[in-house]
């Protein structure tokens, strides 16, 4: 297990699925952690699940979709823990999957949470990271991105080969101040969003990946700590593919 202790972490999206996972693995490491989402209930319920006294947990309600609320989120997380060190920008919205029929309201409001509000959050987080002479950024991207989507639409697809973008370019500009930026792209992850979905989409999936089977989210989690930390400390600017060989690049 590595070793957070006196690191503060926010994980956006953090109230379910495998950004609840990742603030669990955070607090279990000793970290500070701050979650946000956009339903007070599901932060209440996630708050009540975690069990970490309010010293060590925050949560904030956020929609990442409104113009200014990841600079918001950023800014009241770090007043609220004392600094932040570690940001996992994992909030993220699928939207409709038939070209077709998508709108443009539906376009921009994917592309605002999965992209926008990526961006967004790191330049600000970036800016307190400064303060504390260093950090570490960890996006969360998706497959559908590198392989075109298999059950998702295009707008989700474009947001997430663009977070794989925005990883690099963050990366360069921000290693200047000692702040690492890289991605992880998961493959189909069982979570309570993908266990609801019809049989022969999970097993259409599952036959197109190598190893046979959806991923964990502790297999996720592993991934992200490493990024985070410091046994990762030369890397950044990287995709780090969590896929059962779904895609191999």
């Amino acid at each position: 297990m590595a070793d957070f202790a006196g690191k503060i972490v926010l994980v956006t999206g953090g109230s379910r699925g495998i950004g609840f996972d990742l603030a669990r693995a955070f607090l279990e490491a000793g970290a500070r952690v701050a979650i946000s989402g956009r339903s007070e209930a599901g932060l209440t319920k996630a708050a009540a699940e975690l069990g970490a006294p309010k010293s060590a947990l925050h949560v904030l309600a956020a929609d990442l979709a409104e113009p200014g609320a990841p600079a918001r989120l950023v800014e009241a997380a770090a007043a609220a823990l004392g600094g932040l060190d570690i940001l996992v920008n994992n909030a993220g919205l699928a939207g409709p999957t038939d070209p077709w029929s998508v709108d443009e309201a539906a376009w921009d409001q994917v592309q605002a949470v999965n992209l926008r509000a990526a961006f967004f959050c790191a330049r600000t987080a970036a800016g307190v990271m400064r303060q504390r002479a260093g950090g570490s950024i960890v996006n969360i991207s998706s497959v559908a991105g590198q392989i075109g989507g298999a059950a998702t639409g295009p707008a989700y697809v474009a947001a997430k080969a663009g977070m794989i973008g925005l990883t690099r370019s963050l990366a360069r500009h921000l290693a200047p101040f000692g702040i690492r930026v890289n991605c992880i792209a998961p493959a189909d992850i069982e979570t309570d969003m993908t266990a609801g979905w019809p049989e022969e989409l999970r097993q259409r999936l599952k036959a197109m990946t190598p190893l046979g089977r959806f991923g964990n989210v502790s297999e996720v989690r592993g991934a992200a700590l490493f990024l985070a930390g410091e046994d990762s400390s030369f890397v950044t600017g990287q995709t780090l593919n969590v896929n059962g060989g779904i895609y191999m690049g």
